[in-house]
């Protein structure tokens, strides 16, 4: 039968595609100690593959595998391999034959660049990780990262502490609930006064778990992994996800043999048919309808042509007046008129002057939230972030896509800032020397920016999502929250720098 046939090759040719368009490499491995008990880890790897900085990731109490995507994939995102382990968490003993046999496993690996290994651990498995680094001083990291672990207890020593040569990284929540914010203090002072290196931070107001800033942390924790693993200069050949899908081959590729099997059967068909049926005199009847429906079908591709087709075209008074007649709603044509009277669509395109209007008029009626329209047209509707000459207006639905979702159900729009700098932050990095671009568009592909275009696209999230923003006199963001101006809520982390001071 011919449509599940067709069907199968559809199916096939999305799942190739999606294949494609995915920037890791997963491999899930089962390795054995010397007593024959095994464990399972999984290899997160950035494509294409080659040799990279690696990340051992252990897992704090209750973790597992199949939990630790998040993490594993906000440290892999800056082009770090990843490697996580299901290490037995009610015999502490058996942890040193499991991270010794994976660290054997790595050191065969291709992808892995065994110069450049780093240890992060979480609650328990900081605690796992930290002895036996103790224990097996040969055998350290280029870097050791410690997670919200036990530190040193008061009244407590450690005579192995000196046998600690690696690089150590502390970071501790101010309100961790499980162990002493203190403890972690007084291993770091020990350790610098025995001139040990070791860095510090501790983040206010940060509970045991992170939630709701885990993801931050993990990603702020990878880009200080790859500064101390690659150098600082490492960003110059950072690739981002997002770049990689946009590489990736298009759909269409993939579903061209269902295509074609589709076209070789219709023709199969048709002469198929041509040779069997007699030839029919048709009716009048019959031709009169056959007109109108070929009348009916030219006229809806006309219509659908006026409707996609203007908006490819740059600006001009003839794009203008056919996107009034077919492509603008009643209710969006003040709007429309407002923002086709400023003077910055010089070569842009009638599609993004359309986007502008329809999703932030379709925001305006979904946002909690009440704006006057003044209000709303300068700092909601309008495109104008710097109002530099040469700024590029085409940001407003990829930003609306992902961050909309995430603040609809706030009622202010001081709680759903909160929530736009958290995610901006989790899919981008702050790397002050990293050139200008001069898109928005641009900055989120790359995923990477520096100061000043994180403070112009933090500008452009806000407004995507019905929050009224500007930039104040330093460049930086600020909302209007219904009152008056207030500055906008930063990350609990902006560039891991921070973890530095």
């Amino acid at each position: 039968m011919p449509f599940p046939v067709f069907v199968i090759l559809l199916f096939l040719g999305a799942l190739f595609w999606a294949r494609e368009q995915d920037p890791f490499s997963r491999n899930w491995f089962t390795l054995k100690t010397p007593d024959h008990s095994s464990f399972k880890c999984v290899a997160v790897l950035p494509k294409p593959l080659r040799p990279r900085p690696v990340i051992i990731y252990a897992h704090g109490a209750g973790g597992t595998l199949m939990n630790d995507g998040n993490d594993v994939r906000q440290m892999a995102e800056l082009g770090l391999a990843v490697v996580s382990l299901e290490y037995n968490q009610t015999n502490p003993a058996s942890f040193g034959p499991q991270l010794e046999a994976l660290l054997h496993y790595i050191a065969r690996q291709k992808w892995a660049d065994t110069n450049a290994i780093a240890w992060v651990g979480y609650s328990m498995g900081a605690i796992r990780t930290f002895d036996f680094a103790l224990q097996h001083p040969e055998q350290q990291p280029r870097l050791l990262v410690q997670l919200a672990g036990a530190g040193l207890p008061e009244g407590q020593t450690n005579s192995r502490l000196p046998s600690l040569h690696c690089p150590l990284f502390l970071i501790h929540g101010a309100q961790d609930e499980a162990f002493p914010v203190g403890d972690t203090k007084r291993l770091a002072s020990i350790l610098q006064t025995n001139g040990q290196p070791v860095d510090l931070k501790i983040i206010a107001g940060m509970s045991h778990g992170m939630e709701p800033d885990r993801a931050v942390v993990f990603r702020a924790i990878g880009e200080y992994c790859l500064t101390h693993l690659a150098g600082k200069d490492a960003w110059q050949n950072y690739h981002s996800i997002a770049q990689w899908q946009a590489e990736a081959p298009p759909l269409w590729i993939f579903l061209l043999p269902a295509a074609a099997w589709c076209a070789g059967w219709c023709v199969w068909s048709c002469r198929r048919k041509s040779r069997s049926a007699e030839k029919v005199r048709l009716t009048r009847g019959e031709i009169a309808l056959r007109c109108l429906a070929v009348l009916l079908a030219t006229w809806a591709l006309a219509e659908s042509a006026l409707h996609l087709v203007p908006p490819h075209f740059s600006v001009s008074d003839t794009t203008l007046s056919i996107a009034r007649r077919f492509s603008v709603q009643a209710k969006q044509l003040n709007d429309f008129e407002y923002l086709a009277a400023q003077p910055i669509w010089q070569g842009e395109k009638l599609k993004t002057l359309l986007e502008h209007v329809e999703l932030a008029g379709y925001n305006r009626e979904l946002i909690n939230w009440q704006l006057d329209d003044k209000m709303y047209r300068d700092y909601v509707l309008s495109p104008v972030i710097t109002a530099h000459s040469g700024e590029q207006l085409n940001w407003r639905r990829p930003l609306w896509e992902e961050f909309y979702p995430r603040i609809r159900h706030e009622s202010s729009p001081e709680a759903a800032a909160v929530i736009v700098a958290r995610h901006l932050r989790e899919r981008l990095t702050i790397a002050p020397s990293y050139p200008k671009q001069p898109r928005v568009d641009t900055m989120w592909r790359h995923q990477i920016v520096n100061q000043e275009d994180f403070e112009i696209i933090y500008t452009a999230a806000l407004r995507s999502v019905g929050v009224p923003a500007r930039l104040n006199a330093a460049n930086r963001p600020e909302l209007w929250n219904g009152k008056a101006w207030q500055p906008a809520p930063r990350p609990v982390l902006e560039t891991w720098q921070d973890f530095d001071k």
